[in-house]
């Protein structure tokens, strides 16, 4: 299932240049989708939000943080979803490895990894987060082959120098494909760069920031995977 949202992201060249010391970012065949009229207290699908601050909601209080705003927007539209938060702020690809047994413990149906960037800002070898990215991939689909990973494209900041942004950048798009994961755009120009929708940090998202990523790019991701989920789970 090859489902690779394409739309233009940002090149991320003036993007934390002047950051570099920052190191925290901070089934039933022929189903319909369960949709709901009420918050269900046993909800039909689990989508694990996995990352470091910025699914964490890092300075912001737990509902404004996108996992928070995304399962408050489908649970609206009647979808039967539960949407746990698991990230760490600070976290590296590799820490994120660490953790993937306890994801496939909370038995998902869908897992959003947003992961690297603290890996790009602390400019760590390429082929270390290449590797953990890809371990942790494989690992989850190799524990559930119908679980649906929708991948957050992330970017490197220039700091770390044009060859490494630009190998860094296309990780992403190489994984989704190899894969077969759904890239979803993350940080992107008209989103980031708003001052508006980042916290006085200049690094994290602020709560209108998530509601617009959500919006825009996560929730019309998810919903196609919610749409598509009896025949993956056939």
């Amino acid at each position: 299932m090859k489902k690779v949202i394409n739309i233009t992201t940002i090149t991320f060249a003036l993007l934390l240049s002047a950051l570099a010391g920052w190191f925290l970012l901070v089934g039933e065949p022929d189903r319909e989708v369960p949709k709901i009229n009420e918050v269900s207290t046993d909800p039909k699908v689990k989508i694990v939000a996995f990352g470091d601050s910025l699914t964490a909601g890092y300075g912001l209080p737990a509902s404004d943080s996108y996992p928070a705003q995304l399962e408050t927007l489908l649970r609206s539209e009647g979808y039967d979803v539960s949407v746990i938060n698991s990230g760490v702020s600070g976290e590296t690809t590799r820490g994120n490895l660490e953790r993937v047994g306890f994801i496939l413990s909370q038995n998902p149906d869908i897992v959003i990894l947003g992961i690297g960037g603290n890996d790009a800002l602390r400019s760590l070898p390429l082929q270390d987060t290449r590797s953990n990215l890809e371990e942790t991939i494989t690992t989850l689909k190799g524990a559930n082959s119908k679980l649906v990973i929708l991948l957050l494209k992330m970017q490197a900041p220039l700091n770390s120098g044009l060859g490494y942004k630009r190998e860094f950048d296309g990780l992403y798009e190489e994984l989704a494909n190899k894969h077969d994961l759904v890239l979803v755009p993350f940080l992107t120009t008209e989103i980031f760069f708003d001052s508006k929708n980042k916290l006085s940090d200049g690094i994290h998202y602020n709560q209108r920031g998530y509601g617009v990523v959500v919006e825009k790019y996560i929730a019309p991701a998810t919903r196609e995977v919610l749409e598509s989920l009896d025949s993956v789970k056939k």
